[in-house]
């Protein structure tokens, strides 16, 4: 029988989740939308709308790592913001890189965030919080599309990306809107 151990400093629950919790949420999964909605664009055209999605979705991450307080996954917010929003510039910038450029950046961008989304599930988990298997779900479903990438980029091109990013904006914003529902029942 496994036991785990209550995390050493714990945070105190708040009865109500942030806001932004919900705002993120529902904004990663209006943009994973967005980039399902436009998956037949040129690669060009793609590559830029991915890269304002991203750059968009760091942000909001970025705000939503700064306005949350108590934060207890502050790094990896930060992590995951950042690599978007990095991620999202050069595809924003440089789109005749190539749709293979881009699909590996994509790529290394999804197991990040994965990773980030584990580590956030870890340490809603080690506090004792609701909620915590979503991010888990969440970096699942990154590290099965990054697989995918590989996989079906060379196929597909600008369309596997763009349905791949979609599908996991739609996941992740998800995923922060059942923690924050998780949250809020208590």
């Amino acid at each position: 029988m496994t036991t785990t151990t209550p995390h050493p400093n714990p945070l105190p629950l708040s009865k109500q989740p942030p806001v932004f919790l919900f705002v993120e949420g529902g904004l990663l999964v209006l943009f994973g939308l967005a980039a399902l909605a436009f998956p037949v664009f040129a690669s060009i055209s793609a590559a830029v709308l991915l890269g304002w999605i991203l750059i968009a979705g760091g942000l909001a991450g970025l705000f939503g790592a700064f306005t949350a307080k108590p934060h207890m996954h502050f790094g990896w917010s930060m992590v995951s913001s950042i690599v978007a929003i990095v991620s999202g510039l050069v595809a924003a910038f440089y789109p005749l890189a190539g749709v293979t450029a881009l699909a590996i950046l994509i790529a290394a961008w999804l197991v990040l965030d994965g990773f980030s989304s584990m580590m956030i599930a870890r340490d809603l988990h080690r506090s004792g919080r609701r909620g915590w298997v979503w991010p888990v779900v969440s970096a699942i479903v990154d590290w099965l599309l990054a697989i995918g990438i590989f996989v079906f980029a060379p196929l597909g091109g600008p369309l596997v990306v763009g349905t791949i990013v979609g599908i996991d904006l739609v996941f992740g914003g998800a995923a922060l809107l059942m923690v924050g529902v998780s949250a809020r029942r208590g």
